[in-house]
């Protein structure tokens, strides 16, 4: 349990610093890439893997990783672009920036509902399950840590007024 917490700790934590850097595309996917060997780590220890169906459940897991790089870069860039945006926010502005968030999660759900049901077939329905709920933990996590390090514009707004 506690190798468990340290390894989503310091994979949070990453993802943290990432979502308040400038990054450059090649920076960008180094994060996502180290990312992707801690998230591997904790998915090994969330889902347990019968010794038949490793091979099938690590592919497709390698494999769903790898189509979500281009899904995490491109959430990297829009909390850049979400925190660039603070200085000059308007109305367009920010109903662009909603629209992206909405559509970068609809993407991420419809893969890891691919995903699932890949995994369900190689596999069985207990691991894919297993894998889906590690995987929503995981994201969920990574949101609310972002989130917490960055004030939401409406706090800022109030701050700068005082």
């Amino acid at each position: 349990m506690k190798s468990k917490t340290v390894v989503l700790v310091v994979f949070f934590a990453c993802v943290a610093f990432a979502g308040n850097s400038q990054t450059s595309d090649a920076e960008a996917e180094a994060i996502v890439n180290l990312l992707g060997v801690q998230k591997k780590e904790a998915m090994a220890k969330l889902v347990q893997v019968t010794p038949k169906d490793s091979a099938a459940f690590w592919k497709l897991y390698n494999a769903y990783q790898q189509d979500n790089k281009k899904i995490a870069i491109s959430r990297l860039a829009l909390y850049e672009r979400t925190a660039a945006a603070y200085s000059n926010m308007t109305a367009p502005i920010a109903d662009s920036l909603a629209k992206t968030y909405f559509a970068n999660r609809v993407t991420q759900e419809k893969s890891l509902e691919e995903y699932y049901n890949k995994i369900k077939t190689a596999t069985n329905a207990v691991i894919a399950f297993e894998f889906y709920q590690a995987e929503v933990y995981m994201l969920t996590q990574v949101r609310a840590s972002i989130m917490q390090q960055i004030p939401t514009y409406g706090q800022l707004k109030i701050a700068t007024n005082k």
